[in-house]
């Protein structure tokens, strides 16, 4: 019911939790935008604890906003003071936030935001700037693009401030002014957003370009994940064990095979066919495979190889 009423209010720019959108849309939208538009400067921030920070009085006004059925709002409070099981199994009684996992906390937070932070974009600080500015949210992570500098400062400024007003803190050590600018390439700037590092670079045909990469934290990030799945699983029979292995590369293909990625994607297979080889021979006191027969049952599986998903027509918008 939220979301009947509330997807036609969203912000276009707004990504995370929604039907019909996602992740890759959100990455896909801010280089097109970066890359045709005439911006300077890239505000990234990130807000403390959001979920756990989320005020139920705020929450609440916002929602009357659209709805009043009061026995609908009491029953959405109720939601919000339900206990949690903590991990030592004792229940806490939130005073503010989202229990994280409840099916309806991303809605909630996604109105949150909508009113403490897009239309306060969209309506003051788009209208009080004469350059272009731009907004790519997903969730509680969200950047945006400047094309002047002033206008830039100036809401670094306000941003705290308005946020501060719904009792939500920024992360400073995640909250920065960047120069993103195809003409200040040799600042080699670069800023990461939903586990991509964005730069400027140049194509084949020495055209500037936004080129995106997995960001080398998250790239580490996977590799010790699979690390530590391989540890776990490695007891398990191999006709069992290599379409659990495909299922997560084909995940992870399908998340960071953007056109540009191809390098990391490669280096993060590589990896991954490295310390699969070595945690199956670790699966007794004499080894499993040599190198040669590990290949043959790699191809047997039908492994498949690194690629690019992402479609070759949005390829012509980057000029690669």
């Amino acid at each position: 019911m939220l979301e009947a009423i509330y997807e036609t209010e969203f912000s276009a720019h707004s990504y995370g939790y929604r039907p019909h959108t996602g992740a890759q849309k959100a990455v896909k939208d801010l280089t097109k935008e970066l890359n045709c538009g005439k911006y300077g400067y890239v505000v990234e921030a990130d807000i403390r604890s959001f979920f756990d920070a989320i005020d139920h009085d705020w929450l609440i006004r916002m929602l009357e906003v659209r709805i009043a059925d009061k026995a609908f709002l009491r029953l959405i409070k109720k939601w919000l003071k339900a206990g949690v099981l903590d991990t030592d199994g004792m229940v806490k009684h939130p005073v503010t936030g989202c229990p994280q996992g409840g099916v309806i906390s991303p809605i909630l937070a996604n109105i949150y935001l909508h009113y403490a932070l897009d239309l306060w974009f969209e309506k003051r600080v788009q209208q009080s700037c004469e350059g272009m500015t731009y907004i790519c949210r997903y969730a509680d992570d969200f950047v945006c693009a400047f094309q002047f500098k002033q206008e830039a400062v100036k809401f670094y400024k306000e941003l705290g401030e308005r946020l501060e007003k719904f009792g939500l803190e920024l992360a400073q050590e995640k909250t920065n002014i960047i120069i993103f600018s195809r003409f200040r390439q040799e600042d080699k700037t670069k800023f990461e957003f939903l586990g991509f590092e964005f730069r400027w670079g140049v194509s084949r045909k020495g055209k500037a370009i936004i080129k995106r990469r997995t960001a080398p934290g998250k790239l580490r990030k996977s590799i010790i994940a699979f690390t530590d799945w391989c540890k776990k699983m490695r007891s398990k029979r191999l006709r069992k064990l290599f379409p659990k292995l495909i299922a997560k590369l084909r995940g992870y293909t399908n998340y960071y095979g953007l056109i540009g990625n191809f390098r990391s994607l490669s280096k993060f297979y590589e990896h991954v066919k490295r310390i699969f080889y070595k945690w199956l021979n670790r699966r007794s006191q004499r080894r499993s495979f040599n190198l040669a027969e590990f290949d043959l049952c790699w191809e047997r599986y039908g492994v498949p190889k690194a690629r690019i998903v992402e479609s070759d027509l949005v390829q012509l918008h980057f000029d690669f």
